[in-house]
């Protein structure tokens, strides 16, 4: 299911990758895992939910730290550019 929504996403007219969300399609796919593995026990299933989130904000901290830095990079090349 999720090969099939990837390849109409890259196949779609547009195609960005901002579109998709990393972070959320693995935290999906655990949650999903999670479910399948402990569809009967609730605490189970609970903590390893709880895992696939505290995995998903590690993840989102994760690409936030990356944008900030090549933000930072950027300004930097351009701040010690001589004018012309």
């Amino acid at each position: 299911m999720v090969g099939l929504l990837l390849i109409l996403l890259i196949a779609g007219e547009g195609f960005s990758l901002d579109v998709l969300d990393r972070c959320e399609v693995k935290y999906k796919r655990c949650a999903f895992d999670c479910v399948q593995e402990f569809p009967l026990d609730k605490e189970k299933r609970g903590g390893c939910l709880t895992r696939c989130k505290f995995n998903k904000g590690l993840c989102k901290a994760k690409e936030g730290a990356e944008k900030t830095i090549n933000s930072i990079k950027k300004f930097l090349e351009g701040f010690s550019k001589e004018g012309k």
